[in-house]
This record gives structure tokens, C-alpha cells and sequence, in this order.
């Protein structure tokens, strides 16, 4: 009896070690470029987070005019956005730039299961470099699980004429 229950404690601790997550796919093409003028930087998810990429879309900006920077979440193959989840996107205060809200939220957002996008508008006071940043609250699912993600922090540079 006694070997008998070692052998399947044995066997149902192989069974449960031997899986994983599965990992996002290496060599899938990068991201779509964004408007003219710009470049959309793919930020690799937090450790360990294999289950979505974030990318961000500086914007073209002018001293004095509104601009815009786009946040975007993907799932990895196999997750999908939770819409359910009430995601929100909080910037960092940052010298010289008035963003129109300072927090936004599902309201603020375009959702799909495939992509969750915030438009952060601003208008920066002077040319030059600005550097803008943020934390981010979302959740991803697959058939099994969620995974919710709070306060991935987020940052991107943006070139002021």
C-alpha cells in the first residue's frame, strides 16, 4: 500500500511540474509602424508575463498643440483582452506637458478582445525631448485563467518641434 500511494504521489507531481505557460511566439513580426514621423517602440511585458506585449506610438508633437501617444495591449496567441476588467491608464506627472486627463479609464479606451488602445493627449510647452510615464491596470484570459496586471509601468519619449 505504501508503494503504491509514493508511486502516485510520484506520478501526479510529474504530471503538474512538467507544465508551463505557454511563451509568446519568437520571430513574430514586430509591430505595425505608426503615423508619419514616427516610430511605435513593442515594450517586452513585465518578467515573467508572457501572456501580452505593450506598444507604444509616441506621436508626432509641437510646442504649444495638442499631441497624441498611443498605449496599446495585445494578448499573446491563445489570451484575449478581458473587457470586463476595469482597465485604466494613470500618467505620471511630467514638467511642461498639460495632459487633457491625468487617469483614464474604459471610457477613455477603444476594447476588443484582441487589443485594449488608450490615446493619451497632451500638449507640450517647448520643443525639445519630453519624457512622459504611467502605470497601467488591465487583465488578459485564456480558457482557463486571468491574469490581472496592475501597475505595469509604462514610459516613452516624445519629440517636441
Amino acid at each position: 500500500m505504501r508503494r503504491l500511494c509514493i508511486s502516485s504521489l510520484l506520478l501526479f507531481v510529474t504530471a503538474f511540474a512538467c507544465q508551463r505557460e505557454p511563451a509568446a511566439r519568437e520571430g513574430a513580426a514586430g509591430p505595425a509602424p505608426g503615423p508619419a514621423g514616427t516610430e511605435a517602440v513593442a515594450r517586452p511585458a513585465a518578467a515573467g508575463a508572457s501572456a501580452y506585449t505593450v506598444r507604444i506610438v509616441p506621436g508626432e508633437a509641437t510646442a504649444g498643440q495638442p499631441a497624441t501617444s498611443v498605449i496599446e495591449v495585445s494578448p499573446a496567441p491563445g489570451f484575449k483582452i478581458n473587457q470586463e476588467f476595469p482597465a485604466k491608464l494613470k500618467l505620471s506627472k511630467t514638467e511642461g506637458v498639460a495632459p487633457v486627463k491625468t487617469e483614464l479609464g474604459l471610457d477613455d479606451a477603444e476594447i476588443s478582445d484582441k487589443s485594449l488602445r488608450f490615446s493619451v493627449r497632451f500638449t507640450p510647452a517647448n520643443a525639445g525631448k519630453v519624457a512622459l510615464a504611467g502605470a497601467a491596470d488591465f487583465s488578459v484570459c485564456n480558457d482557463t485563467t486571468c491574469k490581472l496586471i496592475r501597475d505595469e509601468q509604462l514610459s516613452w519619449e516624445v519629440q517636441v518641434k
